[in-house]
């Protein structure tokens, strides 16, 4: 894997294929290689790169501690620009979609379109549930086992073996502490500090086309983004979290068909 050398940690990334560039970002506790299929559908046709953020799977740890999603937003850009892209649609799932959208707010013009996948921009009642589970989540001793009984419950039955197997043991090589310091804006924010972040992220939709796929219908979250970002779409394809794992055939073709429409 190529490496991108950042002020204060060196990232590993895949890059390949030609064509129009796709930038796929995972997500929380997870790693590059869970788009390793999806990559290998559209590299024949796209220029595809995805990086390890900080502190997961091949990536070192940053030497100043920081994992604040402006870090990690300069990350995607100083991305872009080593490797020579121009006008990428960025592929988020989970935190990774947070990640797109708030890159998206940060550096407008920067992507060509948006995709979001499984990811409710809007963080404020993820922020307070995570809140009340603080001493769990936070704590050396108990954050494994918080971490399993997450992803456990967003993996469902027909998830496929090996694409469990995959992710369990990405969820289990990144370090403890990177798990509470990628959600420290969950926990350090005030209130109106994290409802601007969700504010932000979702009208970040409206600046470029943009797409979000769901695991579930959303209507509520749906309802308030048509009000912030009304030109953004979406789809539903039933499944468990990982939807590209789960779903692949159905994952590449909406987003197939979202990619050809740019």
């Amino acid at each position: 894997m190529p490496i991108l050398e950042r002020p204060t940690v060196n990232l590993n990334y895949t890059d390949e294929g030609s064509g129009p560039p796709l930038v796929f970002l995972h997500g929380w506790c997870d790693g590059s290689p869970s788009w390793r299929a999806t990559i290998e559908h559209f590299s024949p046709t796209n220029r595809c790169l995805a990086p390890d953020m900080r502190g997961h799977g091949a990536s070192g740890l940053p030497s100043d501690h920081a994992y604040f999603l402006e870090a990690l937003s300069n990350d995607v850009v100083a991305l872009c620009e080593v490797a020579g892209v121009t006008d990428p649609v960025l592929v988020g799932h989970s935190f990774g979609g947070v990640l797109a959208a708030i890159t998206a707010s940060r550096f407008p013009g920067l992507a060509r379109a948006i995709v979001v996948e499984d990811q409710v921009l809007d963080i404020t009642g993820f922020g307070a549930q995570m809140r009340s589970l603080g001493a769990v989540v936070r704590s050396p001793e108990t954050h494994m086992a918080f971490r399993t009984q997450l992803y456990d419950s967003m993996v469902s039955p027909a998830m496929p073996a090996e694409s469990r197997a995959l992710i369990q043991g990405l969820k289990d090589a990144t370090p403890v502490a990177i798990g509470p310091a990628f959600w420290a804006t969950l926990f350090e924010y005030t209130d109106s500090e994290l409802a601007g972040v969700s504010e932000r992220g979702m009208r970040a939709l409206g600046l470029q086309p943009s797409l979000t796929i769901e695991s579930s219908p959303q209507s509520a979250y749906h309802a308030r983004l048509a009000e912030l970002a009304p030109s953004a779409q979406k789809a539903v394809i039933e499944s468990g979290h990982w939807i590209h794992l789960e779903r692949p055939a159905e994952f590449r073709s909406v987003l197939g068909d979202f990619i050809h429409s740019l």
